[in-house]
This record gives C-alpha cells, structure tokens and sequence, in this order.
C-alpha cells in the first residue's frame, strides 16, 4: 500500500503541469494575462486542496477550472492550441484524482443470530420461576 506521501506525489505533480503551462510567456495571443491570472487562481486552490488530500473539494474545483476554460477559450481569450493542452493536463489531474476521491466504503458488520430456547422444553413447561 502507497503512504500518504506516495499517492500526493502523482496528484501535485499533474497540478504543477497544469500551472506551469498557463504560467509560460506566450504571447497575447495564444493566451490572455487575465486568463492566465484567473487560471492560474484556480489551479492554485486545486493544488491546496489536493496537498490536504481534500479529494472531493480539488475536484469540484477542477470542475470550476474546466468550465473556466471553455468560456476562457469561447471568448478568445485562450488560443486553440494552448486550450488542447491545458485540457490534456486537466484531464490527466482529473485522472489522478477521481479514485482518490471515491470514498471506500466501509463494511458494516452483520449482526448474528441470537440463540433461542425452544419453548416448553424447561423445567418449569414453559413457565417462568
């Protein structure tokens, strides 16, 4: 079983991809600074949520952060191109984060028989004291 370390360490390494590629001097064109700031917001909070291993919360996030970029990128406001890839690093956070944010569930126990007396059988024919 991965400790606790072992299994961030793949989800802050998608996070950080998905940063670095909207923090790269690009020219206007290909992405616009305040997308790239409002971007870059999101995937701050998504790695924070993350690295407190609040699963569910970074990929709700992660949700907002899409969304974000399909309106970033209807407005023009995110080239094409440059939306293709911060999709693929969306995608592959999204990846690494949907299992870990499926809770286990956990067994209940099933409780067992009690045992019974048959009737009639005391002593006393079925009669207490």
């Amino acid at each position: 079983m991965m400790g606790p370390r072992r299994t961030r360490i793949p989800v802050l390494a998608a996070v950080i991809t998905v940063g670095v590629m909207l923090a790269g001097c690009a020219p206007t064109t290909d992405l616009s600074r305040d997308a790239a700031t409002s971007l870059q917001s999101s995937v701050r909070l998504v790695a924070e949520q993350a690295a407190s291993r609040d699963y569910s919360a970074a990929l709700a996030s992660l949700d907002s952060l899409q969304s974000q970029l399909e309106g970033d990128m209807a407005a023009g406001l995110v080239s094409r191109d440059r939306g293709a890839r911060i999709q693929a690093a969306i995608d592959l956070v999204r990846s690494d984060l949907g299992p870990k944010a499926t809770p286990t569930p956990t067994p209940t126990p099933t409780p067992s028989p009690t045992p019974t007396k048959p009737k009639g059988r005391d002593k006393g024919h079925g009669k207490d004291g």
